[in-house]
């Protein structure tokens, strides 16, 4: 990382505290799929310029941290890239969840309390409710002898060879 160089009115020892450098915002994800020649593995950056704004994606979701006292330090552990632990608001209930962000796809990824990846913006509970309505109609889908038919399959009868 290249910094700024200091101004003759700043006289912080370190370049990280003087008041005056405003460093630039680059996220990092190192891509392990492709390694440069000597094996290391690539980084990927995000800057500034990428689009990437992370308070206006957590506006999206509705979470009680971000209309508390709370709202700097969630968003700071985040920058960091940390998973941070936050408070859904679903109807009357307060679910907890994990978010982190994504800046790659310009978004943030959810996880449930057991630290499993929700897909989406999908609650548990409507995840429940899509998994027992294709149940059923997988019950409703057997034939006539009990087997499971292929979807976009016609149904065929079976014959039996006669002598």
């Amino acid at each position: 990382m290249i910094l700024p160089k200091r101004s003759d009115s700043c006289f912080a020892e370190s370049p990280f505290t003087c008041p005056e450098i405003i460093l630039p915002v680059i996220w990092l994800k190192l891509d392990f799929k492709n390694t440069d020649d000597k094996g290391n593995f690539k980084i990927k950056q995000f800057g500034e310029n990428y689009g990437y704004d992370l308070l206006s994606v957590l506006e999206k979701h509705p979470i009680k941290e971000l209309k508390s006292e709370y709202k700097d330090d969630l968003i700071d552990s985040l920058k960091k890239g940390n998973i941070q632990s936050a408070t859904f608001i679903k109807g009357d209930q307060e679910v907890k969840q994990y978010i982190e962000a994504n800046p790659q796809y310009k978004s943030i990824n959810l996880y449930d309390a057991n630290m499993k990846k929700l897909e989406g913006r999908q609650s548990q509970s409507e995840k429940q409710g899509e998994s027992q309505g294709q149940s059923s109609r997988k019950d409703n889908s057997k034939g006539q002898f009990g087997e499971e038919n292929e979807p976009g399959r016609k149904e065929t009868k079976k014959r039996g060879q006669s002598i």
